[in-house]
Order: C-alpha cells, then structure tokens, then sequence
C-alpha cells in the first residue's frame, strides 16, 4: 500500500534539488508540516509524502487528513520533525503560454533563447542559467531584449546556453525587518559596509562587538548620524582583552575566534527579538549580501515560507584586480562561483526566524548556521536549489587588500604547528607560515618595523621570500586571477550600482 523511500536522514535539510523541484510544482509542493492537517491542492484524494530529508513514505490521503506518522502507519524519520508534500497541480503558464517560474514571491516567464529577442513589458529581464543571472532595467513600456551578452554587457555564465525571463509582476512578500550581527576588528571600509546594507540592501539594524575600540572611535565618529542611529555597538569585557591587548598577538586565535562570534550571535538574537527584528544574519566586516536581481533583504525574507525557521545563503569569493586594490568592495568587479577552488570556507551563512516555534530555544552552532537545543535541525530551506539558483549570496572579501592580510597573517603566525596543521584551508596554513618565516627572519636580522607599524611593508629592506614582491606574489597566486585553479567558467560578474549607493541616487 505505501511506497517507501530510504536514505541517509539528515534532520531538517532537504536533500539536493528537492526544493527547486517543489518551487517549480515538479510534481509536489508543501501542504502541512507534522501535527498539521493536510491542505490538498485540489478536492478528494491526493498523493502526499511524509517526511524530511531523504525518508519519506507515500500514500493517498484527503484534504483535512493529519500530517503524521500515525495517518501512514510509519515514521520514516525517527526524532526529526517532519513534513507533509502533496502532489501539485499542473504549473501555471505566463505570458502567451510561456513558461513560468517563481522565485521566492517573484514571478519570471521564459522570453527566449540565448541569440534571439525578448518581448518584457515590466522591463526587467534576466539572462543567465545555472544559478549565474545579469539583469536589465528599462523603465515604460520597454522595447524587445536581444538575448546575449552585448545587450547586457556581461556574460554571466561564460560558454554556456543562456536564456532570458521578464519579471511578471511585483514580488509577493510579508513585512519584515531583518538584521545583521558581526563580530568585528580593524575593519578596512566600514563606512562603505554599512552605507551598502543600511541603505541599499534594507538592512534595518547592525550589532557589531569591536574588539579594537581605539581604532573603532574615529571611524565610529565619522559616520553619518543617521547610520549611528541604526548600529549597536558592543566593546568586549575589559577583563577580557588580554588576549587582544595593542602589545600582544592573540594566541591560536583561528580557534578563539569561532567562540567569541558565538558570543555575539547568541547577545543579538536577544535583542534583535526584544525589538521584533522577524530575521537575524551573522556575517562579517569582509562580507556584503548580494541580491543579483536587486531585490532587497526584508524582500527575500519576507517570501520565505511560513514554516521555514533558517535559510541557508550560499557563499561566493571576491576575485581582485591586482595586489595594488585598495578600496576593496567598489574596485572588484567578479566573484568566484566554484566553491572548490575557493581560499576560505564554502558552507555559507544562514539567516535564522526570530518570530517562529523554534525561536526560544535555538543555538548558534558555529558561525554558519543555527540548531535548536539538543543539536537538531531548525526547518531550513537552502537558497542555492531555488529555480534560479539562490536570490541571495554572502559575497567574502577575505584578506584585502594586501595590508590586511599583512596584518591579519602576522597575528595569526602566534599559533603552533600543531593548530596549524588542523586549519582545514591551504590559503591559510601557507600565509601562516610564510609570515612565521618572515617575522623570525625580521627578528634575527634586527629589521625595524616601519612607521605604519606593518610588520613587512615596502619599508622594511627585506630579501627572498620576505620581499614585498613576493609577498604580493603569494597573495595574487590565491586572490586574483593568477590563481592558477580559476578559470574563466568559475567566475561571475559582480554588478553593484556602487555610484548611486555613495552618493544616495536611485540605484
């Protein structure tokens, strides 16, 4: 009578392509979550499927039924909360028949092959595949599209077959307000960081824990009153801070960090809820949220489905010009989109519901993701199986510019070998050791610091490996296009309206 599927049960994740499918109706969609009762898509009995992950057994039940073990005889996933799917109706089409696709509240229909035209009277038109999306703006009643990479001055998805969609109508969304919480220590372009996310992106306010309160103040004093207003700041405890004293280098503190960012994450989600924040994001002062379609973040979230607790946002990796970037958000025009060569981490971040079930008692579980107590899964939903690939990205501007990763390496040469060789990136572990090398180097040869203080600037005489240029060598080999494991299918062209957002015109 039931038809059973087994897999690996992974709590609370749907397995790969599952959600896509569900978002483009093939074949089902979600009708109930466990303990609920089923809402059918259509009257007398339906197929429905009962489960999470990759355990699921099937049957026919009516509209009104209960989402639960007991209406199928079987729990197909122990200790997990589960869902109920039901078979979906046939997808609706769009305009003149085409086909349409909905992403997170917003529908596009398909207007043409990659080489021929498109008709879009909204004039918003997408061209891209595979996750890998440009976007086109034209106000009125706008002219047909020619589908190619001149018209849209890029291309997104370098010798694949595109396509284009046109935006069908205004995005459906709830209300919310969204914010975001960082730990945070010599940021490069703070400024630039909050005015992209307070006025661009719609983020409504900032918790940010600054562990180097010295330099933080003539930074923090030179913002617009108007974004003050929007920014909690915290200073770490006093009797906290040997660890970070000017005249100290932290000690091992690649692993340290991970603690105090849960630190601040955990304080946030308290008073991010206290003052109905609906979504909370943990990133970095390196990081930017990207939306390729432009759409702001209480947007995305607001079209999140109701019983959706996490969001999982995939991460891409700045590509830089050259060693010589200096304001690194505006001056990087691409990002790499294959996460196997990336230098750093790959599993994203994960924007978590203040306002749902779960709230009261989840956990941050590291700086990527949230648990509920006891280390289950909230109900998650992963960005990146979208129709269109994720409508949100964590864009990592890790280890710029150049003097930043000076800085950043020179301290974490403090750390033994032994935690070196538990760092699970190569980037890091040989810009470790080439700044051990170097600062022993600098030691034995009684080299001065320079002026600005960088341990190994243009003004230290150094030789071989310690010379600026090789330094800048080692830097451009993982960051740049001289990254001998990019290629050119890697790579995605970042587009921000970086001039209307610095000077506050229309973007």
């Amino acid at each position: 009578m039931w038809a059973l599927a087994l897999g690996s049960a992974a709590a609370g994740v749907l397995p790969v392509g599952l959600a896509a499918r569900l978002r483009r109706g093939e074949p089902w969609e979600p009708c109930a979550t466990e303990g609920l009762q089923i809402s059918a898509p259509r009257a007398g009995r339906v197929p429905v499927r009962f489960g999470w992950g990759d355990s699921w057994v099937e049957g026919e039940l009516q509209g009104g039924s209960p989402c639960s073990a007991v209406a199928f005889d079987f729990d197909p996933a122990p200790g997990v909360r589960k869902v109920c799917l039901c078979q979906a109706a046939s997808a609706p089409a769009g305009r003149a028949g085409r086909e349409l696709r909905e992403e997170l509240g917003a529908p596009w229909s398909r207007c043409a092959a990659e080489g021929a035209s498109c008709a879009c009277p909204s004039g918003r038109v997408r061209f891209g595949t595979e996750g890998r999306w440009a976007l086109q703006r034209r106000a009125g009643a706008a002219a047909p599209v020619q589908c190619d990479a001149e018209s849209f001055g890029t291309d997104p998805a370098f010798q694949r077959q595109k396509e284009c969609w046109c935006s069908e109508g205004q995005p459906k969304a709830q209300q919310v307000r969204a914010a975001i919480v960082m730990l945070s220590r010599h940021p490069p372009e703070f400024a630039t960081w909050l005015r992209y996310h307070l006025d661009y992106m719609g983020v409504e306010r900032v918790f940010v824990e600054v562990e180097d309160t010295p330099r933080f103040n003539a930074t923090w004093t030179a913002l617009p009153a108007v974004h003050r207003q929007r920014v909690t700041v915290w200073h770490p405890n006093p009797y906290e801070k040997l660890a970070h004293d000017a005249q100290q280098r932290p000690v091992n503190d690649y692993e340290t960090l991970q603690s105090r960012q849960l630190g601040a994450m955990d304080r946030a989600k308290t008073e991010a809820a206290s003052a109905g924040i609906n979504w909370l994001i943990h990133i970095d002062d390196d990081e930017l949220l990207y939306s390729p379609m432009r759409r702001p973040l209480a947007e995305v979230l607001g079209a999140m489905p109701s019983d959706v607790e996490q969001a999982y946002i995939p991460n891409v990796e700045a590509v830089y010009p050259s060693a010589e970037v200096r304001n690194c958000f505006v001056d990087t025009a691409e990002v790499n989109m294959n996460r196997y060569t990336f230098a750093s981490y790959a599993n994203g971040k994960s924007a978590v519901r203040l306002d749902g079930p779960d709230a009261e008692y989840m956990e941050p579980a590291g700086p990527h993701l949230w648990r509920q107590a006891g280390g289950y899964e909230l109900p998650s939903l992963h960005l990146d199986e979208e129709p269109f690939g994720s409508p949100l990205y964590v864009v990592h501007f890790e280890s710029c510019p150049f003097s930043r990763w000076e800085d950043k390496f020179e301290e974490l040469g403090n750390t033994n070998s032994e935690h070196i060789g538990k760092i699970p990136f190569q980037f890091y572990r040989e810009s470790i050791e080439r700044m051990q090398h170097c600062s022993a180097t600098r030691s034995n040869t009684h080299l001065p610091r320079s002026p600005a203080g960088s341990p190994l600037s243009a003004n230290v005489i150094a030789s071989g490996e310690c010379s600026e240029l090789e330094l800048k060598k080692l830097w451009s080999h993982w960051k740049t296009e001289a990254n001998p494991k990019l290629t050119r299918r890697d790579l995605m062209a970042l587009r921000i309206p970086w001039q209307q957002i610095m000077t506050g015109g229309p973007a």
